[in-house]
């Protein structure tokens, strides 16, 4: 399941471009705000035994209307905007919503914006017996691997040039590892396919370099933003479409919606 969460935005207010680590932080606040254990367990990777530290939510950029680059600003140019939080963990959600209302607000670096309406959706039961669904990115798909790099093993980030067979193969084995963390079982199926839109992915905006703000360092993450069509397991499928594609969910990663 999923939130939609619209909020009221007095017009030209600018918000830092870089704003994806405030998200993250908002997200552990609502939560610690109606329930400071389960907040606390979360953050810490303490809600789960294993050693994959899966958190097994996450959530889109802002979805503004209208807006404008200016620097390192975006000017937010809409009324309001809207912002999308997903994950397949009831208790997550029941701790986010209930957050959610008793806080009735984001704040985004110096600006805060009011909450004007909460909206769950569950729109992907519509779906059900599709096994070959497109989406698009809500947020863009970060997909690692460690190579060998000056003869010494180090993380690669893959960039949409990569072998498209290479990159489907490591989201299906991402996918089947967070689903087996999270049900404690195998999915039915395991056969998942995923085909980036061809014509989209030569352009230069399939690949994207998100700096994410982590104690005060800027962290550079290659990702790749582009739709595509995901065919076989409706488990997995279903699964990414709720706990994110790809890699670093819970920092805002690999949320996408239906096409």
């Amino acid at each position: 399941m999923r939130i939609k969460i619209n909020f009221y935005s007095p017009t030209q207010v600018s918000i830092p471009i870089n704003y994806q680590h405030y998200l993250s932080s908002a997200i552990y606040n609502f939560l610690e705000i109606n329930n400071k254990k389960f907040a606390t367990l979360l953050h810490n990777g303490d809600h789960i035994s294993t050693s994959k530290k899966f958190k097994f939510f996450t959530f889109s950029w802002l979805q503004i209307p209208k807006r404008k680059i200016i620097d390192s600003k975006i000017e937010i140019l809409s009324n309001e905007f809207f912002w999308y939080i997903s994950s397949p963990w009831e208790e997550f959600l029941i701790n986010l919503l209930n957050g959610l209302l008793k806080e009735g607000s984001l704040r985004i670096g110096d600006k805060k914006f009011e909450i004007k309406q909460i909206e769950t959706m569950s729109d992907f039961d519509k779906l059900s017996s599709f096994k070959k669904i497109k989406f698009k990115c809500l947020s863009p798909i970060v997909i690692t691997t460690k190579k060998q790099i000056d003869n010494r093993p180090a993380k690669y980030y893959y960039k949409p040039d990569d072998d498209k067979l290479e990159i489907s193969e490591k989201i299906r084995q991402n996918l089947i590892n967070k689903y087996k963390t999270f049900y404690n079982k195998n999915p039915k199926d395991e056969n998942l396919i995923i085909n980036f839109d061809e014509n989209y992915i030569k352009s230069s905006k399939a690949q994207v370099l998100v700096h994410y703000i982590k104690n005060k360092l800027d962290i550079k993450i290659p990702a790749i933003m582009c739709p595509f069509e995901a065919e076989g397991s409706q488990d997995l499928i279903r699964f990414g479409y709720e706990c994110g594609f790809g890699e670093l969910n819970s920092a805002g990663f690999g949320m996408v919606g239906r096409i």
